[in-house]
């Protein structure tokens, strides 16, 4: 089964940048709910890395990726 993850990148009022992965995300998260969910971030002003706000969208990435576990024999 895949993992899913999804990556929000935000820019900050320093001039800096910022991630957030948020693990075991929904596969059929839409682009709009991404989104709407960075909107209410920036809006609620809800994390502030290295003291600094987010304050724009930058890229939204949604990752899957395929895990193969071998058995050690």
């Amino acid at each position: 089964m895949p993992e899913v993850k999804l990556d929000l990148s935000f820019k900050r009022a320093d001039g800096g940048n910022s991630k957030i992965s948020i693990e075991d995300a929904k596969a059929d998260i839409t682009e709009a709910q991404a989104n709407s969910l960075m909107d209410l971030i920036i809006a609620n002003n809800i994390f502030t890395p290295n003291g600094s706000s987010l304050t724009a969208k930058s890229k939204i990435e949604l990752i899957s990726t395929d895990v193969v576990e071998f058995a050690i024999i």
